[in-house]
């Protein structure tokens, strides 16, 4: 009886749902929700390495989840219905600023203070929903350290649906500006320092991410501007983190129930070699190709993955394939471009522990491995982690970044975009150990701990001039008069303590107040900075 019971509600939240294949934000709060779920293996076949997700593909973890209330705690169930609201997966009212034959209710009322979503426009009718989104929030910085302080004020949209139930769209477009205190504070937010109109010319902070998607079936075919990761950990992402800035890429991809392989081939911005902003700027072209197979059994995941970065030239046709082997493909095309291999893997060995780990191979010379070659070039990192039922998760993750990693005798051929480095959040010839719980309290975001000891070898200057390279820098690689041996960790040794707290509450629906607190030692310097987030926007 139980299970016919719940057979009938699937198929009632399945008449409530539009299937959507428009991608979600890497930074929407609901990928920590569904991390907790994947480590309790109330995910099976399902994967959190490669982001973003479609918005049809977080509904059936959320319907999964659902399915499984019964080892759901109290405040686990509250904060999954929030999601099941948002995700359509349940009957609701939305408030509107425009109305539509599907949502008449105006939110210029007491409605903006409700529980309903609120949009400027929602249509939804059969197989096609389109939403626009207003989004506005207030950053303060607070460098205690420094006595210095700045706040942000930031305004813009989201326009996003499926028609259809085969195309999916996105655009989100923010402006910001510092209203007060000192600019430089605000570069402590990394998507901030991202934004070339606010580093490079001193104005306004300017930030777009667009997509366009088709799905039908297991096809599945992306175009647009996204912040994307890929890799497994805990923090640590090896091939593609969010340390990069948005790329402009194109995906094909074979998406089963247990298994994906995918392409990627995306445009990166380069080293400028005359100007770096303006119409004078000349920057080389820069691109980098991806394949990936993915299996994805009950028990977890195992993926193996090949990057190559080449610049300099137009489109190769030879690595728009979107089947291939990108090593030996390298090596016909005369040896010019970096490439790089690795797999990752999610083994959830017993309920609610899962160990997930990541091993990026940039360059090796087998011989030479554990004398410190300079060219064993590789990064990797382990994680560990237990999702108690007390509504707490609690995380261990090692991250390593071997010397010269990522670099290569073209710098245009680094593993970088627009000098951001495109995999790792460490730099190489580094390290971290990081230790996280969090408390799940019924709220969207959770109460967050983290302690975190990173070592970093950097290079040595004497004035502009490079005396020693310890390959700490993926933007400058060996030179002929350096060493071919290089110890881990040489160089100018820093060494850094941090604590991080964060938490967020949803005073109604869509208003959000976030903090976050740093206390951390650099050398024995210490330092605290704090930052308090107003927004309407989940994100």
């Amino acid at each position: 009886m139980k299970n016919f019971i719940f057979i009938i509600i699937f198929i009632c939240i399945q008449a409530i749902a539009v299937a959507q294949v428009e991608n979600v934000s890497v930074v929407h709060p609901v990928y920590e929700f569904l991390s907790r779920y994947e480590t309790q293996g109330l995910l099976p076949h399902k994967s959190l390495s490669s982001l973003p997700l479609e918005r049809m593909e977080i509904s059936d973890c959320l319907k999964l989840i659902d399915g499984q209330k019964d080892a759901l705690s109290a405040s686990e169930i509250k904060l999954l219905e929030k999601y099941k609201l948002e995700f359509g997966l349940s009957s609701a009212q939305n408030a509107v600023v425009f109305y539509s034959p599907s949502d008449s209710l105006q939110v210029l009322s007491s409605e903006i203070f409700s529980g309903k979503e609120k949009l400027f426009y929602n249509y939804e009718y059969d197989n096609t929903k389109i939403s626009l989104v207003p989004l506005a929030g207030f950053d303060g910085f607070f460098d205690a350290t420094n006595n210095k302080n700045t706040v942000v004020g930031n305004l813009g949209v989201r326009f996003f649906g499926t028609l259809t139930g085969n195309f999916g769209f996105y655009l989100q477009a923010t402006n910001g500006r510092v209203l007060s205190g000192d600019r430089g504070l605000a570069m402590m937010d990394d998507k901030y320092k991202k934004s070339i109109k606010f580093t490079k010319l001193n104005d306004d902070i300017d930030l777009t991410e667009s997509h366009l998607n088709f799905r039908s079936k297991w096809f599945f075919a992306s175009i647009g501007r996204q912040t994307r990761l890929e890799g497994a950990g805990m923090d640590q992402r090896a091939f593609i983190s969010n340390s990069a800035p948005p790329m402009d890429g194109l995906e094909l991809a074979a998406k089963f129930s247990n298994f994906e392989y995918s392409f990627l081939h995306a445009s990166l911005i380069g080293i400028p070699t005359f100007y770096d902003v303006g119409f004078p700027t000349i920057i080389p072209q820069k691109y980098m190709a991806q394949h990936k197979i993915a299996v994805r059994p009950e028990w977890g995941e195992v993926a193996f993955i090949e990057q190559v970065i080449y610049s300099g030239r137009n489109t190769d046709l030879a690595y728009l394939n979107p089947i291939g082997f990108l090593k030996s493909l390298e090596h016909a095309l005369h040896d010019r471009d970096n490439s790089l291999m690795g797999l990752y893997f999610t083994v959830r060995p017993v309920s609610r522990v899962q160990i997930k780990g990541s091993y990026l191979l940039d360059d090796i010379m087998f011989e030479k491995v554990g004398t410190g070659y300079w060219s064993n070039k590789m990064a990797y990192n382990l994680a560990l982690e237990y999702a108690s039922p007390f509504n707490t998760d609690i995380g261990a993750e090692y991250s390593r970044v071997e010397p010269f990693t990522f670099s290569h005798f073209n710098v245009q051929n680094s593993v970088t975009n627009d000098g951001f480095t495109l995999g790792s959040e460490i730099l190489p010839n580094s390290d971290r150990l990081l230790l996280k719980t969090k408390f799940w309290w019924g709220e969207r975001f959770p109460i967050t701990l983290g302690l975190s000891f990173t070592r970093h070898g950097k290079n040595i200057f004497q004035g502009d001039t490079l005396i020693y390279n310890a390959g700490g820098d993926p933007l400058q690689t060996r030179r002929f008069d350096d060493p071919m041996e290089i110890k881990f960790l040489s160089g100018d040794l820093e060494k850094i303590f941090a604590t991080e707290l964060s938490f967020g509450y949803e005073i109604f629906r869509g208003f959000h107040v976030l903090a976050y607190f740093r206390h951390s030692i650099n050398n024995g310097k210490a330092g605290d900075f704090a930052r308090l987030i107003i927004r309407f926007e989940d994100f």
